[in-house]
C-alpha cells in the first residue's frame, strides 16, 4: 500500500470517528453543567484549529503525507506544538463527549485518540525524511501539548 493510500485510510477513519462523536446522541437532553463543561473544551479546540490552519497555510493537507512543495512550518502554534490541528480536534470532540456524558461517545473518542496518535507518529517519520531540521524541531516541541521547560 502506498503512503498516500495509507494516509487516505487514516483520514477516512479520523473523520468517521469525528462524525460519530458529534452526531451521536443529538436528541439527548443536556444538563447545564455538562453543556458548559463541553463548551470549555469546544471553544479552545476551535480556536486552536483556526490558528493552526491559518499558520500552516499552503502546506495544509488532510493526508499526513507532506505536500511535495510544502514547507516545514515552525511558527505560530507550531513553535511549541508539532500537531496543533490534532490538539484542536481532540479538545473540541472531547467537549462533545462531556456535553452528552455518553459512554459510547467516550469509547469513540478514545479510539480517535489512538488513531490520531498513530497518525501523528507516522506523519513525523515522513516529515523527518522530507525536512532536514525536523529531528531537532521534534526535540524542542511537544506532539500535542507544549513541552514542559526543564
Amino acid at each position: 500500500m502506498s503512503d498516500k493510500a495509507k494516509g487516505n485510510l487514516l483520514v477516512i477513519g479520523q473523520f468517521g470517528l469525528l462524525i460519530g462523536i458529534v452526531m451521536m446522541g443529538i436528541d439527548e437532553p443536556v444538563e447545564l453543567w455538562a453543556y458548559i463543561g463541553g463548551v470549555l473544551f469546544i471553544a479552545p479546540g476551535i480556536l486552536i484549529l483556526f490558528f493552526a490552519l491559518r499558520d500552516l497555510g499552503a502546506s495544509l493537507t488532510a493526508n499526513p503525507v507532506p505536500k511535495e512543495k510544502g514547507k516545514l512550518v515552525t511558527t505560530g502554534l507550531y513553535q511549541t506544538i508539532r500537531h496543533p490541528i490534532y490538539t484542536g480536534l481532540l479538545l473540541a470532540s472531547f467537549g462533545s463527549v462531556v456535553q452528552s456524558m455518553a459512554f459510547v461517545k467516550l469509547v469513540f473518542w478514545l479510539l480517535l485518540v489512538a488513531l490520531i496518535t498513530y497518525k501523528a507518529i507516522w506523519e513525523e517519520s515522513l516529515l523527518e525524511k522530507k525536512y532536514q531540521g525536523y529531528a531537532e524541531y521534534k526535540k524542542q516541541t511537544g506532539r500535542f501539548l507544549p513541552k514542559r521547560k526543564k
